[in-house]
């Protein structure tokens, strides 16, 4: 019988005698595995297996039995959306899919507010091509920029967007689907329905006997509940590793200068613009004609960055007058921008991008 222990890092495993694996990496007699800081993972090994490990244990015998519904998945192939609330251990799973079936996987990271593959706001599609401690290492191959944080803002969009990666993409044996955290409330509901309806998967992995009882009796036959554990980050947690993601993009991208009107419109002063019709003006001065929107809150904006048709990075505004704009980007070459729902100060703390109509 396999025991299963869950261990922080930093720390080394070496195994002495027999074998152990840790999210779908095996690790033989004499060799060492290295596990990063405040990393959390499992580690499943047989009765007869030695280890010399000095890695913080959170918890003893377990028993999830992850590996052996992964790998059965894995050997049928199929497509698998994972639903659960943050935090129960979805990107966990997809990693552990990412370890198990590395040459016929494609994954979607569909979690807008805790990316994975990519930054926050965007959903990402990867065919990964090793296995990993950490999926946040390998990249993506393609992306769609949704612009928020939370598919609440807009739910058919949001699966709008992880059903086109989904259809546009290379076809592999497996596909696995890690969805976001949002479970809670009807329109949660209806926006997880919409998705299934659309993607229709051979397996939905839930975390939460609640959510599979709540599906549709068509999926319920089809849904896998796994055993979870109460590893939650908190909310500053969340919110510092979304800082972080934002900080090490930005840090190696590079002013490029555009038109203005490639985003707000046609520029009719410093801080007045005309948008097909509508002036958006930068300032709540009166008087105030159409929508208006503060320039410290539009100074920050996150932008998808498109080219030939595809999103192909991330942008940042950081300067606009009246004719021009200056973003930081990795990426010089595109033929336009998205504008999205959140923007960063100079502490890469999000905002909300609201633009409010006039009074007058």
């Amino acid at each position: 019988m396999k025991k299963e222990q869950i261990i922080q890092g930093p720390c080394t495993i070496k195994v002495l005698e027999g074998e152990a694996r840790i999210i779908g990496i095996d690790i033989r007699k004499n060799d060492s595995l290295t596990i990063p800081s405040n990393k959390t993972y499992t580690i499943v090994y047989d009765n007869n297996t030695k280890l010399e490990m000095n890695c913080k244990k959170l918890l003893n015998n377990v028993n999830l039995g992850w590996d052996q519904i992964v790998q059965e998945i894995v050997d049928t192939g199929g497509v698998v959306v994972l639903l659960g609330n943050t935090d129960s251990g979805k990107t966990y799973l997809a990693n552990l899919f990412t370890n198990l079936a590395t040459s016929y996987l494609k994954i979607i990271d569909a979690d807008v507010g805790q990316s994975t593959l990519f930054l926050p706001t965007f959903i990402a599609e990867l065919k990964p091509m090793r296995k990993t401690l950490n999926l946040e290492e390998l990249g993506y191959d393609s992306l769609e920029f949704f612009g928020d944080i939370t598919p609440s803002t807009n739910p058919r969009l949001h699966v709008q967007k992880i059903v086109r990666l989904y259809e546009t993409t290379p076809k592999e044996k497996l596909t696995v689907i890690d969805t976001d955290g949002w479970t809670n409330g009807l329109n949660s509901m209806l926006h997880k329905f919409e998705l299934l309806y659309t993607i229709d998967p051979d397996y939905i992995i839930v975390f939460d006997q609640k959510i599979k009882d709540y599906l549709p009796e068509n999926y319920r036959n089809r849904a896998i509940l796994l055993k979870s554990i109460n590893l939650r980050k908190s909310r500053s947690e969340r919110r510092a590793n979304r800082i972080t993601k934002y900080e090490r993009y930005f840090n190696e991208a590079n002013n490029v200068k555009i038109p203005s009107e490639n985003v707000l419109g046609k520029p009719i002063s410093d801080i007045l613009y005309y948008a097909w019709g509508e002036y958006i003006q930068l300032s709540d001065e009166e008087p105030c004609v159409g929508h208006y929107i503060s320039l410290n809150l539009l100074k920050g904006a996150l932008l998808g960055i498109i080219e030939n048709k595809k999103v192909v990075g991330a942008a940042l505004l950081v300067n606009l007058k009246e004719n021009e704009i200056t973003i930081l980007s990795r990426v010089n070459k595109f033929t336009g921008l998205v504008l999205g729902y959140i923007s960063l100060n100079d502490k890469f703390q999000e905002r909300r991008i609201r633009f409010r109509k006039c009074k007058s």
